[in-house]
């Protein structure tokens, strides 16, 4: 992981103690809970953007709530392992909550056969939402090209253009919803994660690709890279002038193609506890700790309540089926 963003995740311990809490309006906790330290599990490993999140985030709520908590990384099978862990084994007492983010986790139960299913898991809170960013090389053929002229490029010139892609990623599906939108095909070029065709685009190997923003700003910066347009129905704050899918004729769902990353919980939590949890974590991710904690980590918050969690879970989750039903690779499970 970059240093950069380890300089970012040590200074959240002296922001956490050297910022007022006071504005936190703080639920009062059940009178047996919580009496030992909660865990937030992570099923990738440390140093990566999930991990990284967590640590964020237990940071904050321990100087907001009082409270310790650890960050737990449960790991193997590309997150299959500890999304089984927290589906399956985890003791439903709210002292276990899942730092996840989709549709990474779609994906497992979509794709992966995995032996759980979406309603094995109680959204909590929603965290954040960062948007697959379709990119182009600022300096080279598609430097001073539109979405749309994109589009038409490629319709004249049918498989020319050559994409960047991680095979059955995100990447790859909003690439593949361009073109089944657009009736346009691009040449997929297959890379194992968003920096190398990030890379790969620098130097004019491929014409476009999709990536994070925390991946690519520095290139955005420096003027070497193009954000093309951003892959949800809501502009992009970091990126305010880049249009959204929506705004190109490529309608989206909302918090859908992109690292989505929120709370759940085990089944079975007692409501009083999902209560005080729900209330807790919405009051961190809401304090000013929380915003500057991870503006630090280039995150823009988004906290929304279980009720709007569980909506954007849902309709995420059917629009992947959807999806993925469409293009051939499930069969409608």
């Amino acid at each position: 992981m970059p240093s950069k963003i380890w300089m970012s995740l040590l200074a959240v311990v002296g922001l956490a103690t050297s910022i007022s809490v006071a504005e936190a309006e703080l639920p009062t906790p059940p009178k047996d809970f919580p009496r030992r330290p909660i865990n937030l599990v992570v099923v990738y490993p440390a140093g990566g953007g999930m991990d990284v999140t967590a640590r964020t985030l237990a940071k904050v709520a321990e100087e907001v709530l009082k409270h310790e908590l650890r960050v737990e990384n449960r790991v193997g099978g590309a997150g299959m392992v500890g999304h089984t862990y927290l589906a399956k084994n985890a003791q439903a007492d709210g002292y276990t909550i899942g730092v996840v983010a989709n549709p990474f986790l779609f994906t497992d139960i979509l794709l992966r056969d995995a032996p759980f299913g979406k309603d094995d898991f109680d959204p909590l809170v929603f965290i954040s939402f960062e948007p697959a960013i379709w990119m182009a090389n600022a300096k080279g053929a598609l430097g001073a090209s539109s979405f749309d002229d994109i589009v038409t490029n490629a319709k004249q010139n049918p498989g020319k253009l050559r994409a960047g892609v991680l095979p059955n990623n995100v990447f790859q599906f909003v690439t593949e919803f361009v073109e089944r939108t657009k009736g346009v095909k691009f040449t997929h070029v297959p890379f194992q994660g968003g920096q190398p065709g990030v890379v790969a685009l620098l130097a004019g190997d491929i014409d476009v690709t999709t990536a994070f923003f925390t991946e690519v700003e520095q290139h955005i910066g420096s003027g070497d890279l193009k954000a093309i347009a951003v892959a949800d129905d809501k502009r992009f704050p970091r990126l305010p002038d880049t249009p959204t899918f929506s705004e190109v004729g490529v309608p989206v769902a909302e918090n859908t193609w992109g690292a989505a990353r929120f709370l759940v919980l085990p089944k079975g939590v007692p409501q009083e506890r999902r209560d005080y949890l729900e209330a807790a974590f919405l009051e961190v991710l809401k304090s000013e700790v929380a915003k500057k904690a991870f503006a630090d980590i280039g995150l823009e918050l988004s906290p929304a309540n279980t009720q709007k969690t569980a909506e954007i879970y849902s309709t995420a989750y059917d629009s992947l089926r959807t999806f993925l039903t469409e293009t051939g690779r499930i069969s409608g499970k």
